[in-house]
């Protein structure tokens, strides 16, 4: 081979290595779970956790007296502050507040109701978009074992919008 053969065939060499490297690194980015999701399922499918869920926060309308109101909103408050500082820069303005009103709290307080204990097994990704991702969680309730679909949306600047269980009961 010629010298000049020789550095053409070592370029292309070069070039094509730079090449499927940078495939195969957003391939793995591809195929891996968001910090954001691990962190947000993380909070959800931990417990007890006082700090995310307390029974004094919540109130059933009729059965409670105004003393009892003011301190349920008082540490409704304390917790949603506690939500904020652990997952809240990975959501869009508002949103939070309403994942942490409807689903984000739904574990932790069944776990506070019965008494039991939740664990985080694993996290997978099941599949992904541009602007959304759904996420399988492996989680043990006491011994039990179960596994969730839980969707997570995006917006342009990848803040969380919407985050639900898929087939939620």
């Amino acid at each position: 081979m010629t010298k000049k053969a020789t550095n053409k065939t070592c370029f292309i060499l070069l070039f094509l290595f730079i090449l499927l490297t940078g495939c195969s690194t957003k391939k793995a980015s591809e195929s891996a779970v968001s910090p954001e999701a691990e962190a947000v399922l993380n909070a959800m499918f931990t417990a007890p956790n006082d700090d995310l869920y307390s029974l004094d926060s919540s109130t059933v309308i009729g059965e409670n007296n105004t003393a009892d109101s003011e301190n349920a909103s008082v540490n409704s408050e304390k917790i949603l502050e506690n939500w904020n500082k652990l997952v809240g820069k990975y959501f869009e303005t508002g949103r939070l507040e309403y994942f942490v009103s409807t689903y984000g709290q739904t574990y932790l307080s069944e776990a506070a109701y019965n008494n039991t204990k939740i664990t985080v097994k694993d996290i997978s990704l099941d599949s992904k978009t541009d602007d959304s991702e759904t996420v399988l969680v492996t989680f043990k309730i006491n011994k039990e074992e179960m596994v969730e679909k839980i969707y997570f949306s995006y917006d342009q600047d990848g803040l969380i919008k919407d985050v639900y269980p898929i087939n939620f009961k």
